[in-house]
């Protein structure tokens, strides 16, 4: 593929102090100080992007640092249930750039989704993800072997699709052949494991604390990357205006994320408690476990660990194809992401490909 280069103005720092930004008085000045913003596009006037997102993680952590004070176009966040829903918002000119997680891009492409490409990418890999593949209380089912024949819930095309069938996979169960396979979109699963309807479920952290901590028959450590995708779809790419202000976007969405590892007790009360609905402690405890994704330049370790996804999904029935992502990947705004992170002492752990 052939990928038009940014022009940016390199290493412009640009200090961003302000109040609020949707919090009450009393709690900006400690939720909000100030983030620099390493790389500076030039922008031209009246331009918009429409961000697709999901339970507000891109929007928080860009409202909370303030991230986006004084950026040369207008930002309009819109939510959306599941990476497919983000999807098909991009597809159809609803939004000029989405978040999802490791899953969706893959499985996009196995259905004949061609026209998306990925232009950011964190990853923390090693950890569980905070998916925890949980089982009925009191129904018996102490280990994964026991699904076997039981009815376990998933929401189809997502990440939590393929940790459930690689868990399973893991302990000698297929997910179409060996359990009853419940495809629920996700804001289905919690409600449906609730009621008692299925035996089993693969749930995100804050959904086991709201569950009553049901017991935990494995979680998304040694499958889990921990990748989230910043995708664009790709023709936008051919418009100069877009292409500025999705890399300039891009620096500030980084700046936002590293802010939130220096700002850990207010990202907890702000996501965990307030709006996934869990304790502090909780909060706590799923960050310890997992920490932050960080944003890494776009480069053969970063491509291998997101083909890992693709991998596992081929090798676990999810994808029909074995999808080579090289083709949906652009490193173009790579200098932008390693100058944000050096601006803020963010050094990316090894990937171990």
């Amino acid at each position: 593929m052939k990928f038009a280069a940014l022009q940016a103005i390199p290493l412009l720092a640009l200090t961003l102090v302000s109040a609020g930004c949707g919090l009450p008085d009393d709690e900006a000045g400690e939720a909000i100080d100030s983030v620099e913003i390493a790389t500076k596009s030039d922008v031209p006037a009246g331009t918009t992007l429409v961000v697709a997102e999901q339970n507000d993680t891109q929007s928080l952590p860009w409202n909370l640092s303030n991230a986006g004070k004084d950026a040369p176009y207008s930002v309009e966040f819109a939510d959306f249930s599941g990476g497919a829903a983000v999807i098909e918002a991009l597809r159809s000119g609803a939004a000029d750039i989405g978040s999802v997680g490791e899953a969706p891009v893959p499985i996009a492409v196995d259905s004949g989704v061609t026209d998306l490409v990925t232009i950011g990418l964190q990853a923390n890999p090693g950890t569980s993800g905070g998916y925890f593949l949980v089982a009925k209380p009191d129904s018996g089912i102490t280990k994964i072997e026991d699904l076997r024949g039981k009815r376990v819930a998933y929401p189809p095309g997502s990440g939590r699709h393929m940790i459930t069938a690689a868990l399973l996979k893991k302990h000698g169960l297929d997910l179409q052949t060996d359990v009853s396979p419940v495809e629920l979109a996700g804001a289905e699963v919690v409600p449906t494991f609730a009621a008692g309807a299925v035996d089993a479920a693969i749930v995100l952290g804050n959904q086991y604390y709201q569950l009553g901590e049901p017991p935990v028959l494995g979680d998304g450590t040694g499958i889990n990357t921990g990748i989230q995708t910043l995708i664009v779809r790709r023709d936008i790419l051919d418009n100069p205006a877009k292409v500025a202000a999705i890399g300039d976007y891009l620096g500030r969405a980084i700046a936002a994320n590293n802010w939130k590892d220096s700002h850990v007790d207010v990202w907890i009360n702000e996501y965990y408690v307030k709006e996934q609905g869990i304790t502090l402690d909780q909060g706590k405890s799923l960050y310890e476990q997992d920490g932050l994704a960080t944003y890494y330049p776009i480069d053969d370790a970063s491509t291998a660990l997101f083909q890992r996804v693709a991998d596992g999904l081929y090798d676990t029935g999810t994808t029909k194809t074995h999808v080579d992502l090289k083709p949906y990947v652009d490193d173009r705004f790579n200098d932008i992401v390693i100058a944000q992170n050096e601006l803020d002492g963010v050094t990316p752990k090894p990937i171990n490909t």
